[in-house]
């Protein structure tokens, strides 16, 4: 599962050219984490402040910024990966350009990327640590001399590959890389970085100016189209060239929004520098209290104060959540009660970001009906307003954790704009009987704000979006989705014999007798598409061919790599199943196919072309888990070299993505590995792993993926609503009868 977090985001600001900062370049720590994934969905640990391990920690606070102390670490096992976020261009200069802390020198490994904070990235190095055995600090890193990028790096992705240290894992202290906030004609470097989600409803935005600018405009909607055309409606300007900032004021959690600044002379007949359209999408809530700030008892009690029979503690290690939790121990009976409370320093707005609901998440002993009531007490200095048994719901996924819900709009007696405290306790009702008591711990993870909610149980069935509303995106994936059946027939033509076929039955042979390959590692075999598959589970498990460049020797011009995939556990963004020879730091590989993420939608990769480039790649990003995960794949994946080049994907059996002018032929292949590779290892299995040396048509890989027969099994369709193995009338008319309907709440 991809988990997106809510980002903490350092605002770099006054980034201008009359600032002195123009064209210098200087080291840096990040300014947010942009994403994150632990690949067996436990909780992140490391090292704390004080050299304890294991504790606790938060990427997003250990990472952002300076590091807590020398000591302190994020461990990064095998598979996890964290994107890390900076407030301006990453450029090359004197030394590495991308510098990481490690501690503990005992062999760990990891793939060091940059990126443009999004769908691009480019292999930077592959960082090995000296493996001493000694309790030392390692400063390793890379350098971007002689890499041309066609996207603006912002950001570097970091992957665990093994499990080796103490730890285990890799234990990231900190990261720091080379930022220049470089004056072109346009207006650049925005933050928040584009793309990115999780943002706080107040954030201010900043971008560098352009080096001629005197004047900027800035729009900015909710609505992409507007920003594009450049509005009336949605512009704000012209401001003077040194106020590189704007407020947007007024965003609301949970929505995407989009802005562009244009930079003007100083008058209206100078060119205008049309900037690039950037979005970023606000945090879905925001924390009233998360509990993550309190390092100790002492923390928690200055700013929560338990009253009469309670008792407040902390716990870290609590199921499902990755949160520190408060625990309130209480007792009540008629004549007693027990609660906590938390007053504010300053006023809290709780109608920013158009917030709707108060939540609290929360499991543990709750009163019943007849002994005692559980109880939130909200006050603006002046009034108080309780409510009395908030609406309680488990959450489905994620028990035995509930949630507490309280509409914003039914608190009609205080000023929301205004909040100087809140109240919970636990108290007996006005029926109890004489002699009735109720005790127990409650353990609270986070007390938020939220915008409408779509309540567990109450999705509409025509709800294919999962927005909680029937609605013209929702037709739009019927569209999609219009006359799907279980199966479908493809033209197929017989394709001429592969170089290589590797059957995988229990052995690595090759069936064209060429070129057998040898396994590595603990690879083992299991029921496959064709008799047997292979299966990879854990680094080193690797199929080489040994004669690679007798195989490669007569492919030149022409390829196609077809097999049959199910993906495993892999939290990566990207494997790498089939990969040629490479070496770090010196050449990349002529070919390589990676695929990943199979819990979520993830990005596939195809790289074909020596010397290796990005006019050489194709590559995307699935838009839903359904388009591939949990059930076998056919993949072919051909290039065609030379003036009229193209490079295509097909998935079962149809074209799925293709890009014209790749003419650079494939040569130099000597190595070739299957299940490992360029961006680590692949977790799965693989079957029938058949290399052409031509690009096949498509009906040629309609036959390869049909054996001939030319009949393709299709997965259940998204927008089968009446579960008839079919999209038709039928079910466009279950979306008639709930359309509009709209299930969220309040």
């Amino acid at each position: 599962m991809r988990k997106r977090v809510c980002l903490i985001l350092l605002i770099a600001l006054a980034l201008c050219a009359r600032s002195g900062w123009c064209g210098s370049s200087v080291l840096e720590y990040p300014t947010t984490v942009l994403d994150m994934h632990d690949a067996d969905g436990s909780c992140w640990t490391g090292i704390d402040a004080f050299g304890y391990y294991p504790a606790r920690v938060l990427p997003e606070r250990w990472l952002v910024g300076p590091p807590p102390s020398a000591e302190s670490a994020v461990t990064l096992p095998a598979d996890h990966w964290l994107d890390l976020g900076f407030s301006g261009e990453l450029v090359d200069g004197q030394g590495d350009d991308v510098v990481l802390v490690e501690t503990g020198k005992a062999g760990e490994q990891a793939l060091l990327f940059v990126t443009d904070g999004g769908q691009q990235e480019y292999l930077l190095t592959k960082v090995v640590i000296e493996s001493s055995m000694t309790q030392e600090l390692s400063h390793v890193g890379g350098d971007l001399a002689g890499v041309t990028l066609p996207f603006v790096p912002r950001a570097i992705r970091l992957v665990a590959l093994d499990m080796g240290g103490q730890s285990p894992g890799f234990d990231l202290v900190g990261a720091q890389a080379r930022v220049s906030h470089e004056c072109g004609l346009q207006a650049g470097c925005p933050n928040p970085i584009s793309g990115v989600q999780g943002i706080d409803p107040n954030v201010p935005l900043s971008w560098t100016p352009g080096a001629t600018t005197e004047r900027h405009v800035v729009y900015f909607s909710g609505a992409a189209p507007q920003v594009e055309a450049g509005a009336i409606a949605v512009r704000s300007g012209p401001r003077s060239g040194d106020v590189n900032t704007f407020d947007p004021s007024s965003l609301q959690l949970g929505r995407t929004y989009f802005w562009r600044v244009d930079g003007l002379g100083s008058t209206d007949a100078d060119p205008v520098y049309e900037g690039d359209v950037w979005s970023f999408t606000v945090a879905d809530h925001v924390a009233v209290d998360d509990f993550e700030v309190y390092a100790d008892l002492p923390a928690l009690w200055e700013a929560w104060r338990p009253h009469e029979y309670a008792e407040l503690a902390l716990e870290q290690e609590v199921s499902d959540t990755c949160q520190q939790s408060l625990v309130f121990s209480y007792y009540c009976d008629r004549a007693s009660e027990a609660s906590m409370s938390r007053s504010f320093a300053t006023d809290q707005d709780w109608t920013r970001g158009d917030a709707r609901v108060l939540q609290v998440l929360l499991h543990g002993d709750l009163p019943d009906l007849e002994s005692g009531e559980f109880y939130i007490v909200l006050t603006d200095g002046a009034n108080s307003q309780v409510v009395c048994r908030p609406a309680i719901t488990e959450i489905e996924d994620l028990s035995p954790w509930c949630v507490c819900r309280i509409a914003l709009g039914d608190l009609t007696g205080i000023d929301l704009t205004r909040i100087r405290g809140v109240i919970l306790g636990v108290r007996s009702p006005s029926s109890a009987q004489a002699g009735t008591s109720s005790q127990g711990t409650l353990w609270i993870s986070e007390i938020g704000l939220y915008g409408a909610v779509c309540p567990e149980g109450n999705r509409p069935r025509a709800d294919l979006t999962q927005d909680c509303k029937v609605d013209y995106a929702d037709l739009e994936r019927i569209a999609a989705d219009w006359l799907c059946e279980p199966a479908c027939v493809y033209e197929t033509a017989m394709p001429k014999k592969p170089v290589v076929w590797y059957e995988f039955d229990g052995n690595a042979r090759d069936r064209m007798g060429r070129a057998d390959g040898r396994i590595h590692g603990h690879c083992s075999f299991v029921d496959g598409v064709y008799g047997q598959a292979i299966q990879f589970a854990s680094q080193g498990d690797v199929v080489t061919i040994p004669d690679a460049a007798g195989v490669f020797e007569a492919i030149h011009s022409g390829i196609t790599i077809a097999f049959w995939q199910k993906g495993d556990d892999s939290g990566h963004l990207n494997d790498t199943l089939f990969c040629s020879n490479y070496t770090y730091d010196q050449s990349n590989p002529a070919i390589a196919i990676h695929l990943g993420c199979w819990r979520d939608p993830g990005q596939y990769r195809w790289d074909c072309g020596s010397p290796w480039s990005f006019d050489n790649r194709l590559a995307g990003a699935h838009q839903d888990k359904s388009d591939w995960t949990g059930r076998w794949n056919h993949w072919a994946f051909t290039k065609q070299a030379g003036v009229d080049g193209y490079m295509e994907i097909y998935l079962n059996g149809a074209l799925y993505d293709r890009a014209s002018g790749t003419e650079t032929p494939i040569t130099g292949i000597t190595g070739f590995e299957i299940g490992s590779g360029w961006y680590g290892h692949y977790d799965g299995l693989i079957d029938d792993v058949q290399i052409f040396d031509y690009a096949l048509s498509a009906a040629e890989v309609a036959y390869v993926a049909t054996d001939g027969v030319g009949l393709f099994e299709r997965p259940a369709c998204a927008a089968d609503l009446n579960a008839d193995e079919k999209v038709d009338l039928h079910d466009y008319a279950v979306l008639a009868a709930e359309w509009l309907r709209d299930e969220i709440w309040p």
